[in-house]
């Protein structure tokens, strides 16, 4: 019987609307292609989520991967608050759970840097929640098996009582192979209908309201 519902962050109940921002900033196709390039699709962003490394550092990283583009880097670096985006589901769809008799998780890839700029704002569903493990403040990004552990060793859970949403199928992997029921997100209404094929009944009316 599921007890405990883990969600991730990104692109469940936020958006990573970094294409947004950078138009905001006003960056062309070809300066947006680039910065985007040389920060959030490059390896090192997944180094940005684990946060080893001092801001500083990972600023570096970015500025020495297009030095033609430093001044765009470091607009879109000083704005980056800008990209996450919470969902307008997310604070209900949280409480609806709750109200169902849940337990309610977060395991989230998420830099230090940006928890910082936005946990008053895009993360303000935090205080809602049973508990949260961010990647910054374990060393661990998904889809690295101790990330997972952390999680089930922090707040004593039994894997087959778990369902983990997350939009990464790579990051469903290892949590599957470990007994937690797992559940790709797509969409608000495909995966309430995948968590009702578990038992798990949210109600659709509380979920939608503001």
């Amino acid at each position: 019987m599921v007890r405990n519902i883990i969600l991730d962050v990104g692109m469940v109940l936020v958006d990573f609307c970094w294409r947004e921002l950078m138009e905001s900033l006003g960056f062309d196709g070809e300066t947006l292609e680039a910065v985007a390039d040389a920060t959030v699709r490059t390896p090192q962003w997944n180094e940005y989520d684990r946060s080893a490394e001092t801001d500083e550092e990972l600023l570096e990283t970015f500025l020495q991967t297009a030095p033609g583009r430093q001044a765009q880097i470091r607009l879109f670096w000083e704005h980056m608050e800008g990209m996450i985006r919470q969902y307008p589901y997310a604070k209900p769809w949280i409480r609806a759970m709750k109200a169902a008799g849940y337990r309610v998780y977060i395991l989230s890839n998420y830099a230090r840097r940006t928890y910082a700029l936005t946990r008053e704002s895009g993360l303000d569903f935090l205080p809602l929640t049973d508990g949260a493990v961010f990647s910054f403040e374990t060393g661990h990004i998904k889809p690295e098996p101790e990330i997972y552990q952390v999680v089930m060793d922090k707040y004593h859970l039994t894997p087959s009582e778990c369902v983990f949403l997350d939009d990464n199928a790579a990051n469903l992997t290892y949590p599957k192979q470990i007994g937690w029921n797992t559940i790709r997100f797509l969409t608000l209404e495909q995966a309430n209908a995948e968590l009702e094929t578990l038992g798990v009944m949210v109600d659709p009316v509380k979920t939608a309201k503001k």
